[in-house]
């Protein structure tokens, strides 16, 4: 259909001589018209321009619509007023030129020569901006959550036609139905949402009108901002809070809800602390208490069921404090049974309580509990409560042990020499203090004396301790009639208490020379019975390499008998431990015997011991001391030991003989019970003699 006119055409000029006649070199394009769009009422060029045409060869434009010539060469037609040929003819330019373009200009054009075969088409596009962006009806007051959600949303002009899209923020959304309107070029897009929820509260759905062309028109928007309500719903932070005493704490609920929603704070149990501030989603306390401690509950409504609620612990450190109720002196009776004292002291976190014995390491669980009370429980305690091993409390409470007197353990056994002096002590704790000790000697016959300081060679001494009282009693030239048991009482208002010290007197110097004496004469029997039985292996009295070779023969002449005080019946062994062959076969008889005694002094037996003539040379025979271990073996042990050629030893155990009887000797106390006596005097010479006499009797 158009060839065929565009045929005619080209005949027509032909015909008319307007166009020369075909030459050999034929034309073509230099510059094709490119499609294109334009804003409406702006001007647009298309361009044109051939090479190689021949002179007064036309050039030809046609556009819409159908396609109609609209210039031949430079003339344009008049239906065309607002269309133009421009450009230079000597480039061969042919370039259409349209002046305030409007939407009827819109379609295809072409620029064309007859020495051409292939002509060169565009397409232009007068863009028509919308009337403004599209209408979005739908929502316009706030939804409810679980309710569904219609919008439309249609455009309003425009061409080219907008596309129509709903985006959520810059998400695209799937739409449930898209067209255009009845008996109208606008188009209409629709969005539908089953379920609201609280996640859709202000979300921003936007229709989008585009036309296609970017650099002339934008698209055109048209947004909505959903308000969906919703019941309130409370996130606690931080659901406990701890804090120290004195400092502040900040308790916060964070309540969503749509529309905002009042927040009320209560103690559970309680009112709010004093001086508490509540700032919306926060409870203030500018000055924490032990108090204050305790669950508190935000509660947060706006209208929609169902209310939130939302609890934060608060929880207030504190140092331990120690229960004022108790007693800082307690008294206890002196040997009570089970006596226990419990420290009570509060603070956070809970307070380890122990107690300590002020100014020393001892230390005890809470509660203090002793089995038995006794007087050195006496003294002060210290309950201490500490928590996290860096706050502590501390109380003092006095233990005041009252009762009967306490005497306290010590010797109950003294042994001392006669003619010494004797110390008795007695440690009494009582309280109250008893005023005295009463001192009472019984005797070895259980007569009973009550002793006094006025008595003759008796002194009794107190003095105060740092643990109570003590009582000495003094012996002075102690005599073996002294001895005894002494008895200490000590009475106060709650009883009385006693305790009892034997007194033990061994012998006078006279006797401890006798003893000596005895000594001398074993040594000298034990010196001749080794002779005896070197004498015996010379004769050939004892038998070799035969069974009996460790034997010594028994001599046929008789030996004196060893006194008895000088071996052990039954035994043919010392104290060592020696077994001695000649006494075990003899039993315990020794030779040579010694010498007649007659025209000889009592100290001289076979051999003169000049230094023993005279008592007065003899060392003391002990010491009393006050600390000597009970059950203490006074008793005298003489270990004789010789060498010889086949080194064998002998030892002997001496035990003393008895002290000789005192011929003058009188009582310390005269008459019977509770009376005092005078000690009797004797004269020195006479001690002496009775000394020697007794001496001799033993040897």
């Amino acid at each position: 259909m158009d060839a065929l006119p565009r045929a005619i055409a080209w005949i027509l000029l032909l015909w008319t001589g307007v166009l020369p006649p075909v030459t050999v070199e034929s034309a073509f394009y230099q510059s094709r018209p490119q499609s294109t769009a334009v804003l409406q009422g702006e001007t647009i060029v298309l361009s044109c321009a051939f090479s190689g045409l021949m002179k007064d060869e036309a050039v030809i434009w046609e556009g819409p619509p159908n396609y109609r010539i609209m210039s031949n060469g430079r003339s344009v037609s008049p239906a065309f007023n607002r269309h133009r040929v421009v450009g230079k003819p000597s480039r061969g330019e042919f370039n259409l030129e349209i002046q305030d373009v409007q939407r009827e200009d819109t379609g295809g054009y072409r620029c064309s020569t007859l020495s051409v075969e292939a002509a060169s088409d565009a397409v232009l596009t007068v863009v028509v901006p919308m009337e403004g962006p599209p209408a979005v009806t739908g929502a316009e007051t706030s939804q409810e959550a679980g309710s569904e959600l219609y919008l439309r949303c249609k455009s309003r002009g425009g061409y080219p036609e907008p596309r129509l899209a709903w985006y959520n923020g810059t998400r695209l959304l799937r739409t449930a139905k898209s067209g255009e309107e009845d008996n109208s070029e606008r188009k209409v897009i629709e969005l539908f949402i089953p379920r609201l929820t609280k996640w859709d509260n202000g979300a921003n759905l936007s229709c989008v009108a585009d036309q296609g062309f970017l650099k002339i028109v934008k698209p055109r928007t048209t947004s909505r901002i959903l308000r969906v309500n919703y019941p309130p719903t409370i996130s606690v932070p931080s659901p406990s809070i701890h804090v120290k005493e004195g400092q502040s704490a900040n308790l916060t609920c964070y309540v969503d809800s749509n529309p905002r929603a009042d927040i009320t704070w209560t103690e559970m149990g309680g009112g709010l602390p004093i001086g508490s501030i509540q700032r919306d989603k926060t409870l203030q306390i500018p000055r924490v208490s032990k108090l204050d401690s305790g669950v508190y509950k935000c509660e947060a409504e706006n209208g929609m069921s169902p209310s939130a609620v939302g609890a934060v612990t608060l929880e207030v450190f504190y140092p331990p404090k120690i229960d004022s109720s108790m007693d800082a002196k307690v008294t206890v009776l002196f040997n009570q049974d089970d006596f226990s004292l419990k420290c009570q002291a509060d603070g956070n976190p809970k307070p380890h309580i122990r107690w300590r014995r002020k100014d020393t390491a001892l230390r005890w669980e809470n509660p203090l509990r002793f089995h038995r009370i006794r007087y050195d429980v006496e003294g002060i305690y210290q309950c201490i409560a500490t928590n996290d091993g860096v706050q502590y409390a501390t109380r003092d409470v006095e233990i005041d042990v009252v009762g009967q007197p306490d005497i306290r353990g010590g010797q109950s056994v003294v042994t001392t020499n006669s003619g010494s002096t004797a110390r008795l002590y007695c440690d009494i704790v009582a309280d109250p203090v008893p005023e005295k000790a009463k001192w009472v000697w019984r005797n070895n016959q259980g007569a009973e004396t009550i002793l006094l300081p006025t008595n003759n060679g008796i002194m009794i001494n107190e003095h105060t301790t740092e643990e109570g009282t003590t009582s000495i009693v003094t012996v002075q030239e102690v005599r073996e009639e002294d001895g005894g048991v002494y008895i200490c009482k000590a009475t106060n208002m709650f009883g009385t208490d006693q305790k009892e010290i034997r007194l033990n007197v061994k012998g006078s110097r006279s006797s401890l020379v006798a003893i000596i004496s005895v000594s001398v004469v074993v040594i000298v029997l034990a010196a001749a019975a080794l002779v005896g039985v070197l004498f015996a292996k010379r004769r050939g009295w004892i038998f070799r390499n035969t069974p009996q070779a460790n034997k010594v023969r028994t001599p046929s002449r008789p030996m004196p008998p060893l006194p008895k005080h000088a071996r052990k019946p039954g035994h043919g062994t010392n104290d060592s431990g020696v077994e001695d062959l000649e006494l075990q076969e003899m039993d315990g008889t020794l030779k040579p015997r010694p010498p007649s005694r007659v025209g000889k002094d009592w100290a001289a037996i076979g051999l003169t011991y000049g230094g023993l003539a005279h008592t007065n040379t003899l060392p003391p025979y002990s010491t009393v001391e006050r600390h000597r271990p009970e059950g203490e073996d006074g008793g005298v042990y003489t270990a004789i030991r010789e060498e010889t050629s086949t080194t064998d030893t002998v030892m002997v155990h001496v035990e003393p003989p008895p002290p000789p009887p005192s011929k003058d000797l009188k009582g310390r106390w005269k008459g019977g019970r509770g009376q005092a006596g005078v000690r009797g005097s004797t004269a020195d010479h006479e001690e002496e003699n009775v000394l020697n006499e007794i001496q001799a009797d033993s040897v």
